[in-house]
């Protein structure tokens, strides 16, 4: 009996995905998607990224509007880059010790009441500081936990697929989010936008208590504080060649963007002289870029990624902006900003596929809590350099001298990974 129940509905599927050719075609290019568990979390945390760019504008112009000051704004980045030193070593150790799914439930219900506790901001604005400390530590709580969760939803041969179709609608969400909250903070004020980035959190969590949680926990590792569980990550860590490249690779990557983030200001109004239109435009053809890359990549990619490969991807960043810093018209530097969209995007999904795959489970939370640390790290140069190099060399200069170096460093570690990218270091058993 219970084997012809299973032949009826194996052959009641094949007719739904016969009658239905777009999601036979998007099974077939997309397996992840064969795969309810994950699409169940998938739609949830991209509704989330809706709400989260709702608080994103709305905070910025709150805290902008109460006190005039560009320098607060700046003050809120600064607590965000604090949080990821000070707290999120640890934060990875805690997500490779607790529960994983308690875990994520947890720090999106506390998410959801620090999201509505922004409300507290319009009263008294240097309250911004500590929430905003709070929200982006308990952010990166979740962050390594839901990374870690991923190879358990889904085989290794669609983490590619997995984390292609996270990035694709997160990117599709979050720029619908961005332009609704302009529309709607006209209309209902910065508390209702508040209350709905809340709202969704809470639909993550309610998403997240419905995985069987035989799925989602590690073993249990009782004896060691979190400290030296945090000590033991980064042992590890150093260890590998691996996770060593990938480390410095995302701290280049990170100062690499923070330089174009802050020259391309002046870049578009004094040089190409396209106006903030323009400078909109560009960040607009970045992102459709990437939502282009990662949807290919999605769908031609089955495989997990060489680290040689993943490298030679980061480095490529640095090419496109070279020629945009180079010839700074608004055609080049729209064509860079579409190409820079797509390698930025690709080479982010291969770099987290590639540690989902070669990382232990119990390691993972860890892992890519240091490469939280490291994007981090990446700022600190760009805040001291970045000013000089500017008043030196001029904002083109000052990118194309990052460019350069970029493409330098990019090299070493490309020739570091070719010297045994043949097999992925047997130093770990493939994770999923």
């Amino acid at each position: 009996m219970p084997v012809l129940r299973l032949e009826s509905l194996l052959a009641n599927r094949g007719s739904n995905l016969r009658a239905n050719p777009i999601r036979a075609w998007l099974n077939r290019h997309y397996p992840a998607l064969e795969h309810p568990l994950y699409v169940r979390l998938l739609w949830a945390t991209a509704f989330s990224s809706l709400g989260s760019q709702f608080t994103v504008l709305a905070l910025s112009v709150a805290v902008f509007t109460a006190t005039g000051s560009v320098a607060s704004l700046a003050g809120v980045w600064a607590v965000r880059v604090a949080s990821r030193l000070l707290i999120q070593p640890f934060t990875g150790a805690l997500a490779d010790r607790w529960d994983r799914r308690q875990t994520l439930v947890g720090g999106y219900l506390l998410s959801a009441l620090l999201s509505a506790s922004l409300i507290l901001v319009l009263i008294e604005p240097l309250l911004v500081y500590p929430l905003v400390f709070l929200i982006q530590s308990v952010e990166g709580l979740v962050s390594p936990t839901m990374a870690a969760v991923v190879p358990s939803l889904v085989p290794k041969e669609t983490l590619v697929s997995a984390n292609a179709l996270r990035v694709v609608l997160t990117k599709v969400t979050a720029s619908l989010g961005l332009a609704l909250a302009g529309l709607l903070y006209g209309l209902v004020g910065p508390v209702w936008l508040f209350i709905f980035d809340a709202l969704t959190f809470a639909g993550v969590a309610y998403a997240v208590l419905g995985l069987p949680s035989a799925l989602v926990t590690v073993p249990s590792r009782r004896g060691g504080s979190v400290w030296a569980e945090a000590a033991e990550g980064v042992r590890f860590a150093v260890t590998r060649r691996t996770v060593v490249i990938i480390l410095a690779l995302s701290m280049l990557t990170s100062l690499f963007w923070r330089v174009v983030e802050i020259v391309m200001v002046p870049i578009s109004l004094e040089v190409a002289q396209i106006g903030a239109a323009g400078l909109g435009l560009l960040y607009t053809s970045l992102t459709l870029g990437g939502v282009v890359g990662v949807a290919t990549l999605g769908a031609l990619k089955k495989g997990i990624p060489g680290l040689a490969w993943v490298v030679l991807l980061n480095t490529l960043l640095a090419v496109p902006m070279l020629l945009g810093a180079t010839f700074p018209t608004f055609p080049m530097l729209l064509a860079v900003f579409f190409l820079s969209g797509i390698l930025f995007d690709i080479s982010g999904v291969a770099t987290q596929s590639l540690l989902q795959a070669v990382v232990p489970k119990h390691f993972l939370g860890r892992v890519f809590s240091l490469v939280n640390v490291s994007l981090a790290l990446g700022v600190l140069p760009v805040l001291a350099l970045v000013d000089p190099l500017v008043r030196w060399l001029g904002s083109a200069g000052a990118l194309q001298i990052t460019s350069l170096a970029v493409c330098s460093l990019g090299v070493v570690l490309y020739i570091a990974a070719k010297v045994r990218d043949g097999s992925v270091e047997k130093m770990e058993e493939p994770a999923g």
